[in-house]
């Protein structure tokens, strides 16, 4: 009797954490897509803070010190976004800005200062779901490589192909 109970629980363990992982990388698309939006609307600096050890990923401004308003801009969470706590077992296992790897087990990227943003590529890894989600420089949209039916827009640019005078 136990091992046909065992042979029922144990498949619905795992399809459940695989969805609470799948959930855990939608949230962080969110946040991609959140931070790519922020930038290109707003004029603050922003940036994507990754926390290992609580496993908390953020989104942050450097806006006004309200201790000091006449200072200079501080690092702050942002208000307009909610951070994402990934599940136990789940953790961004790699960083990539513009291909440089982020080496800290805490780290922020930031936007640029002249308003544009990096090329970011997280790879993320639990127990039962992995996911390579990568953020162009020119998206707002983040995409899952790796993912069936996902295809990855390259920048192309116009002048080297000596299209840049073709009417659209």
């Amino acid at each position: 009797m136990l091992a046909i109970m065992a042979a029922t629980i144990v498949p619905k363990f795992t399809v459940a954490a695989r969805q609470i992982e799948d959930k855990a990388i939608l949230e962080v698309e969110d946040l991609l897509r959140m931070y790519a939006f922020r930038n290109g609307s707003g004029t603050q600096q922003i940036g994507l803070y990754y926390d290992k050890i609580s496993g908390e990923v953020s989104l942050w401004i450097k806006d006004l010190d309200p201790a000091n308003p006449e200072g200079p801009r501080v690092w702050q969470q942002d208000r307009l976004s909610s951070p994402v706590q990934l599940p136990d077992g789940m953790l961004i296992v790699e960083a990539l800005v513009d291909g440089v790897p982020m080496r800290d087990e805490n780290w922020n990227i930031p936007s640029y200062p002249d308003g544009s943003r990096p090329r970011i590529e997280l790879l993320i890894a639990g127990r039962e779901k992995t996911a390579a989600l990568v953020l162009e420089t020119y998206t707002t949209v983040p995409v899952r490589i790796g993912e069936p039916g996902v295809v990855v827009r390259e920048q192309i640019d116009l002048d080297d192909q000596g299209a840049a005078l073709e009417k659209w």
